[in-house]
C-alpha cells in the first residue's frame, strides 16, 4: 500500500510541476501580450494624430491651389490667405470688445 500511495504522490507531484510550468509560460506569454498591446494602442494614437494633422496640411493647400489657380501665383494665394485670416483676426477682436 505504500507503494501505491507513493506512486500517487509522484504522479501528483509531476504533474502540479508541469501546471505551474504551464502556468509560467502562460503568464509570461499575457505579459508580453499586454505590452504588445500597449505599443499597438499607442502607435495607433500616433497615427491618428498624424492622419489628423496631414488631412488639415492637405485642406490647407487645396486651399492656396484654389486661390492660386485664380490669382495665377502660389505666392500670391498664400499673402492673400494670410490677409484674410488677419482680418478675421481683427474682426474677432472688435466682437470681443
Amino acid at each position: 500500500m505504500n507503494v501505491v500511495v507513493n506512486g500517487v504522490l509522484d504522479s501528483l507531484n509531476d504533474k502540479f510541476e508541469q501546471l505551474v510550468s504551464l502556468y509560467e509560460k502562460a503568464r509570461v506569454e499575457c505579459d508580453t501580450m499586454q505590452h504588445d498591446c500597449k505599443v499597438l494602442t499607442e502607435r495607433g494614437c500616433e497615427q491618428e494624430a498624424k492622419l489628423t494633422e496631414l488631412e488639415e496640411r492637405n485642406k490647407s493647400l487645396l486651399v492656396t491651389q484654389a486661390f492660386a489657380v485664380a490669382n495665377g501665383s502660389t505666392e500670391e494665394a498664400k499673402e492673400k490667405i494670410s490677409k484674410i485670416v488677419r482680418e478675421i483676426d481683427k474682426c474677432i477682436t472688435l466682437l470681443t470688445k
